[in-house]
């Protein structure tokens, strides 16, 4: 049984040599950069949320949701969990004045989303 192996050419052969890419003769361009800057519905709402007032993120849930504009809604969720992960007294001052606000549950669903599945 010694030896009885069949030798594989392909592990036994040298490899080959790739070729090197001839550099190029001017420097490539500098990458735009794009931000994901938040909209003009939402940019009032982080102002806002910033100053500590939770209203207007409030509206703005109950706008997306009258207009069943479900994408926005979930993208300004996202936003607003994100913004409440770094702020929890702003989520809990507006939890506390209004804990049965669509919007704040939402809020609070995707910040519980976020804490227990890391990006």
């Amino acid at each position: 049984m010694v030896d009885t192996m069949v030798l594989l050419p392909a592990f036994l052969r040298p490899t080959r040599k790739t070729r090197r890419a001839s550099r190029p003769d001017s420097p490539a361009p500098a990458d735009d950069v794009i931000l994901d800057a938040p909209d003009d519905r939402l940019s009032p709402a982080l102002v806002s949320a910033g100053q500590g007032g939770f209203t207007v993120a409030a509206t703005l849930l109950a706008a997306t949701r009258a207009a069943a504009q479900w994408e926005e809604r979930d993208a300004y969720a996202t936003r607003l969990a994100a913004f409440a992960r770094s702020r929890p007294e702003w989520f809990e001052a507006w939890r506390a004045a209004d804990p049965g606000d669509p919007g704040v549950l939402l809020v609070g669903a995707q910040l519980a989303v976020d804490r227990a599945w890391p990006s």
